[in-house]
């Protein structure tokens, strides 16, 4: 197998010939390259600006940095792989089709674990390149997507694939409909896709030639190309005649047959890859940022909704224990408005008492409308709890309770969707909001949830 260096010189004796053959374009392609590279320098920039403002807002809750951990690891080393202008090609595909010893006859070293047991591969692997132009490549291997565990190691290949610059789908034999339904999740337009028919050596030519034409036809909907080639020629054996005149069996081992997938790498990187690369950063960029800002909402919605079952109980306990029908009332309100200043504070709204105490004024004069006959009841309840004596005052007090404590849920419901919103009702207003989200509601499960935690509070004070 070639040294790096040998697989270097090979490289630049290629592109030497190749512009000796194009010497009359030579001055266009140079400025062609040269605008290329401006662009895709500018591409690199912006994505490693919106990398970094990532990896470092403060604004990021600590629970969603530990939920998106993984994620994090993925955007360090990613800006890494920016700032050292690196292309990383991954190999991809089944178990046993060869991945690891295609990327060892690429890089000229036995680094990639070759073994015939099944799923040798367990982890993502990589191996640093020798650079050209100021690019260094990165070879990856992957495990198959149809090991033992598979579910966890195909998330781990399909991970690897997401941030790859070139992928190198690899086959031994023709394209299966698992292997294309494979092929169709990780194929994106700005992705280069290399298919590569590997053990070609196992093939005729007429047979390699119908497979590739059938690997053709199944992913004309996918822009890829496809090479043949033989990473790893099994061993053969010949006879050699010795000086004696007697012949003697002995075992050859064919040096890999990879040629043409090397020169179709060498023309992709020489063209194009700097600017697959900044391009796949940005997209993979936008994809983290996406998911972050979807982790920040849950974890927010998450404490949100301890915050509002706890006002809840406190509404509906203190209501129940208070025997003053107007102080029962006035102590609502304003836990009304702690509980939406608190809201307020956890999506980084921070509303003061007077901008509070208006939304939950808004928010209660549209559940007036909705609910008029509930708050009735509400106030039913709290003059009967004035003239109810024994069993029926806890009754009674249970009764109130627990209408405070849906009141106070619904209340913290709608805030919720007020803050999401940035501070706003949306196109909907107000009015459409409440009554969505009244509607989308089970009342009886949640008063029924509001006794039982009101009642085992009587009861422990009763105790």
């Amino acid at each position: 197998m070639a040294h790096p260096k040998n697989w270097l010189k090979s490289w630049r004796k290629w592109r030497s010939k190749s512009a000796a053959r194009k010497k009359p374009e030579i001055k266009n392609h140079t400025a062609q390259v040269a605008t290329q590279d401006d662009a895709a320098a500018g591409l690199n920039e912006q994505a490693l600006s919106s990398l970094r403002q990532l990896l470092h807002d403060p604004k990021i809750p600590s629970q969603v940095r530990a939920q998106l951990k993984t994620e994090y690891q993925n955007i360090e080393r990613l800006i890494d792989k920016l700032e050292n202008e690196q292309v990383h090609i991954v190999a991809f595909g089944k178990v046993s089709t060869g991945k690891s010893s295609l990327l060892n006859a690429i890089s000229g070293q036995p680094h990639f674990t070759v073994s015939p047991l099944h799923g040798e591969t367990k982890h993502t692997d990589y191996l640093d390149w020798p650079s050209y132009r100021q690019q260094s490549v990165v070879l990856i291997d992957t495990p198959g997507t149809d090991e033992f565990a598979g579910e966890e190691r195909e998330q781990m290949a399909q991970q690897a694939a997401s941030q790859a610059d070139v992928i190198l789908f690899v086959l031994d034999g023709d394209l299966s409909e698992s292997q294309k339904a494979q092929l169709d999740i990780i194929a994106q337009p700005n992705k280069p896709i290399i298919v590569v028919l590997n053990k070609a050596d196992l093939y005729t030519h007429d047979e390699i030639e119908r497979i590739k034409a059938s690997i053709k036809a199944k992913t004309s909907h996918i822009s890829t190309r496809i090479v043949a080639v033989s990473a790893d020629p099994r061993a053969r054996t010949v006879i050699v005649r010795l000086p004696d005149g007697s012949e003697q069996q002995k075992t050859e081992h064919p040096p890999a047959h990879i040629e043409e997938l090397k020169e179709l790498i060498w023309e992709m990187l020489s063209q194009d890859g700097k600017t697959i690369t900044a391009l796949n950063a940005s997209l993979f960029a936008g994809q983290v940022s996406d998911d972050i800002a979807r982790k920040v909402i849950e974890v927010r919605h998450s404490a949100g909704q301890k915050i509002i079952r706890t006002y809840c109980m406190a509404k509906g306990i203190g209501v129940a224990f208070n025997p003053i029908p107007v102080a029962d009332l006035l102590f609502a309100a304003g836990l009304d408005v702690a509980m939406i200043r608190q809201l307020s504070k956890l999506y980084g709204l921070s509303l003061g008492k007077v901008e509070a105490t208006k939304l939950t004024t808004t928010i209660m004069a549209q559940l007036a409308v909705l609910m008029g006959a509930v708050w009735g009841v509400n106030l039913l309840s709290s003059a009967m709890k004035t003239v109810s004596a024994g069993l029926s005052t806890t009754l009674t007090a249970t009764a109130q309770g627990s209408l405070a404590y849906y009141a106070t849920y619904l209340v913290g419901q709608i805030a919720e969707h007020y803050f999401v919103q940035g501070n706003s009702w949306g196109k909907e207003g107000p009015k459409t909001v409440a009554k969505r989200i009244v509607n989308s509601l089970d009342r009886n499960s949640i008063l029924l949830e509001a006794r039982e935690q009101i009642l085992k509070s009587l009861n422990r004070k009763s105790g």
